[in-house]
């Protein structure tokens, strides 16, 4: 679909640009009430973490012969603390992306859907599903600082592909898939580290992960994946993605399902452990 096709069909659309505007609104309003109540209800909520380096330790065994070992050296770097700021961030993120899009930018953002794109989206899912995941990871046993940090920037980087994939499709008649597809390498390597991780917490007995663990992953598996169909639907053009702005609803309304089910299934995982 070209870029002439899809602004004849936009203009056509049940779906207006003031009634985006509206769900912009309500869903910054819904994350931003949420978060401020993690926020409240988190520092009552005792729950930490240890982050490690794991370095080496050139450890000098004899001088004669010459003998060492390395080893590595876990250091606690620092301590992760009051969940629900941790929780409420991902949410307020949110909300300030779509008082952006409905107050300061909310002309540039009706330009860049004419065009079948909108960065603002990919620049907040780049934030707040990089805080989510590396949140997820910690419960599996991920504590090592640097792993997060790689698991952060590949989560972000497939997010970024994603903007990259509006980018270069706004005007060519066959859709160019290389971004989709560097994008599912980027985020496909967290959760297939995640998946080592987890299955070795199944297989050491007396430490299985908490059901609402079990939980998480598959809410947020499922939702991740339901993000990349939208995406599929849209530039493939199957019934009403055929109109962007109907994905770009479902973008709305999924992130906003997806953020509220993992906020507050962590939250009451951890203070009532199910």
């Amino acid at each position: 679909m070209d870029n002439e096709q899809r602004r004849e069909i936009i203009a056509k659309s049940p779906i207006t640009f003031a009634g985006l505007r509206k769900m912009n609104i309500g869903a910054g309003i819904l994350h931003l009430i949420q978060g401020i109540l993690l926020i409240i209800l988190g520092f009552s909520l005792e729950w930490t973490r240890d982050i490690y380096t794991f370095y080496i330790n050139f450890k000098v065994i004899s001088l004669t012969p010459p003998s060492f070992q390395v080893l590595p050296d876990p250091q606690v770097i620092f301590t992760v603390e009051y969940i629900g700021v941790i929780l409420a961030s991902f949410l307020l993120i949110s909300a300030v992306a779509h008082f952006v899009i409905a107050f300061l930018r909310n002309t540039q953002y009706n330009e860049n859907l004419k065009k079948g794109m909108n960065p603002y989206r990919w620049y907040e899912y780049a934030l707040s599903s990089s805080i989510m995941i590396v949140l997820i990871a910690q419960f599996l046993g991920i504590w090592d600082l640097w792993s997060l940090v790689m698991i952060f920037v590949l989560n972000a980087s497939m997010i970024m592909f994603g903007y990259l994939m509006e980018k270069i499709n706004q005007y060519p008649k066959k859709t160019d898939w290389s971004a989709y597809l560097m994008g599912c390498v980027a985020g496909l390597t967290p959760w297939i580290v995640m998946a080592a991780y987890f299955v070795a917490a199944l297989g050491s007995g007396e430490t299985n992960p908490p059901t609402f663990v079990y939980m998480v992953l598959l809410i947020y598996f499922i939702m991740f994946n339901t993000f990349s169909i939208n995406m599929i639907l849209q530039y493939k053009g199957i019934g009403k993605w055929k109109d962007y702005l109907y994905g770009e609803r479902v973008y709305i309304i999924l992130s906003l399902v997806a953020k509220t089910a993992l906020a507050w299934l962590v939250f009451i995982g951890i203070f009532a452990p199910f």
